[in-house]
């Protein structure tokens, strides 16, 4: 490191080759304040809250209740379709079939191995 050091020395010297411009720290602080002062002014105006700025809440407001009424109303329709269904479905009544027909595949299911076998002998 001391090598760096001295290497640097030996090529650029001792001296600063940086310079400031004369009266540089005059005037510095009456720019810096200037510049503080239109900032702040410039911070002033863009403060005042605007028409939409206040309404936003509202606005935000009023589009969720838009989209939760629709919702809503969607899920009432497809639950009043499904309901409809269900009552054409138990409205439904089978008429084709008289009851003499049901009476006779009754007294066919309530024979038993024994019935059956008489009847075939019988026909014999």
């Amino acid at each position: 490191m001391m090598n760096e050091e001295e290497f640097l020395k030996s090529k650029m010297g001792t001296r600063n080759p940086f310079v400031v411009p004369e009266g540089y720290f005059d005037q510095l602080t009456a720019q810096v304040m200037q510049k503080i002062n239109a900032e702040e002014e410039k911070k002033a105006k863009k403060a005042k809250p605007t028409i939409l700025r206040t309404l936003r809440p509202l606005l935000y407001a009023a589009a969720c209740s838009c989209i939760a009424l629709f919702g809503v109303a969607t899920y009432q329709h497809l639950n009043q379709e499904a309901s409809e269904a269900k009552d054409l479905q138990s409205n439904i009544v089978v008429t084709d079939y008289s009851d003499s027909y049901f009476e006779e595949c009754a007294d066919y299911a309530m024979l038993d191995n024994d019935d059956i076998y008489a009847s075939l002998l019988a026909d014999m």
